[in-house]
């Protein structure tokens, strides 16, 4: 303990330590001794400078002591946790003064270092922390202090190890020191967010080397604690597929810890029966790719009609959080395709059209020309007969032109025989084994 009266030995104090060390968060408490050297008693106030009034703490910051009185306290400094706590060294001045003569005060100094982690020797090193945590794709600070020990300027080199160098990022990958120098540095450390991020405490080393003594390194032991995180992706192939046509949905686990996913198929109104079942659960290890096999078909297909095209939705979930959608559709048929009513239709006008004809045909099958009128001889007279085969006909014989006689309307036109012909027997028209067609160029109409 060292005791540090002034102005004339009114008032003494002194610390339990010179060197006190404290890491952020935590609290340290230091010893004081007041001792009134004075003949009169008096009050007398605690004052701290060095560091942030906030982190000290006293019982009580005036002391009343009578003439010669020797008396112990303390006062406590907490610096605030990491990473608002920093680390570094403080020159802590401690001061006691009389209220009634201020000029009647003592001193008290010490060095205080605030860090988790000291590393001594010619280049020091000061950690507000020794544990870091930090989910992969996010960076974590690691803030520290490199001081000169030594008794001439040097050059540090910062070096981590254990890590992807591909992590580590320094505002300075080296700095100068003079003696009794001390300077702040930052490591920024962003694991990668993929599966080689594997969640859990990684060991690492902060390495502190001389420029001009290769051979003095410092080393400072750290863990990094990365957290997990859920990532993954998902595909269905292919996106349209006909009913009752397996499909592929693929999960690929992206996160760094083991998942197990939730796979749902949803379809508007429930329209759609899945195979296998409508939900599923897929367990995949980090980096690691699943796959279903999945098929629908519509619950009831319509009589007639063409394709029927309908939605759907694959859900997929993450038990760590996280979901992803992807769309696909189902294309089903009719029970009757589309191509069998006008087929059908076409057949039955076919079959009408050849019935048709064949009444057509049928009707004419007698053979009578139908465009020319047949002459038949009135029932009263004798059909004249047809004249022989060989035995050409002859024109009948002209007759005189005479006015045309008025005829009764009633009577039919009577046929005259040919020269050479033999009579024919009387037949009713429309009898006999002749057509009336046949014996018309024998038959002239008076």
């Amino acid at each position: 303990m060292e005791e540090h009266p002034v102005q004339d030995q009114q008032v003494a104090i002194q610390v339990g330590s010179t060197d006190l060390t404290v890491a952020p968060g935590s609290a340290v408490v230091v010893p004081l001794f007041l001792h009134n050297t004075s003949l009169a008693d008096g009050p007398f106030e605690l004052t701290v400078g060095g560091i942030p009034s906030n982190w000290v703490s006293v019982p009580a910051p005036v002391i009343r002591l009578p003439a010669g009185e020797q008396r112990q306290t303390s006062l406590t400094i907490q610096p605030p946790p990491a990473p608002q706590g920093r680390a570094g060294r403080h020159q802590v001045v401690i001061r006691v003064a009389s209220q009634e003569t201020p000029q009647q005060a003592a001193e008290a100094t010490c060095t205080l270092t605030v860090a988790e982690f000291v590393a001594p020797g010619r280049i020091g090193l000061l950690l507000a922390a020794t544990e870091f945590p930090v989910v992969p794709g996010e960076s974590v600070a690691v803030p520290l202090v490199l001081f000169n020990q030594g008794l001439e300027g040097d050059v540090v080199n910062l070096a981590v190890e254990g890590i992807p160098s591909s992590w580590v990022s320094a505002s300075s990958a080296s700095t100068v020191l003079t003696p009794g120098q001390q300077q702040e540095m930052t490591l920024t450390i962003r694991p990668a967010p993929s599966e080689a991020s594997g969640a859990g405490r990684h060991p690492f080393k902060i390495q502190a080397a001389s420029q001009a003594n290769p051979g003095q390194v410092t080393v400072a032991e750290c863990i990094l604690a990365i957290g997990s995180f859920s990532r993954f992706r998902i595909d269905l192939t292919p996106q349209r597929i006909d009913a009752g046509t397996p499909a592929r949905v693929t999960v690929e686990n992206q996160g760094n810890v083991d998942e197990v996913f939730t796979l749902t198929l949803q379809s508007p109104d429930d329209g759609l029966v899945f195979e296998p079942l409508a939900t599923q659960q897929l367990h995949i290890p980090p980096g690691e790719v699943e796959m279903a096999q999945i098929s629908a078909k519509p619950r009831s297909r319509p009589l007639f009609g063409g394709e029927q095209v309908l939605p759907f939705t694959t859900h997929v979930q993450a038990a760590g959080g996280g979901t992803r959608n992807v769309n696909g559709e189902i294309v089903g048929k009719s029970l009757i395709p589309s191509w069998v009513l006008p087929a059908l239709l076409v057949g039955l006008l076919a079959i009408a059209c050849i019935w048709v004809l064949a009444v057509a045909l049928g009707g004419s099958g007698d053979g009578a020309p139908t465009d020319a009128p047949a002459a038949t001889a009135a029932p009263d007279q004798d059909q004249p007969a047809e004249p022989p085969p060989d035995q050409p006909a002859e024109p009948p014989p002209e007759q005189p032109a005479e006015p045309p006689a008025e005829q009764p309307p009633a009577e039919e036109p009577t046929g005259m025989l040919l020269p050479g012909m033999p009579p024919m027997a009387k037949q009713p028209a429309g009898e006999g084994g002749q057509s009336c067609a046949a014996l018309t160029p024998w038959l002239v109409i008076g």
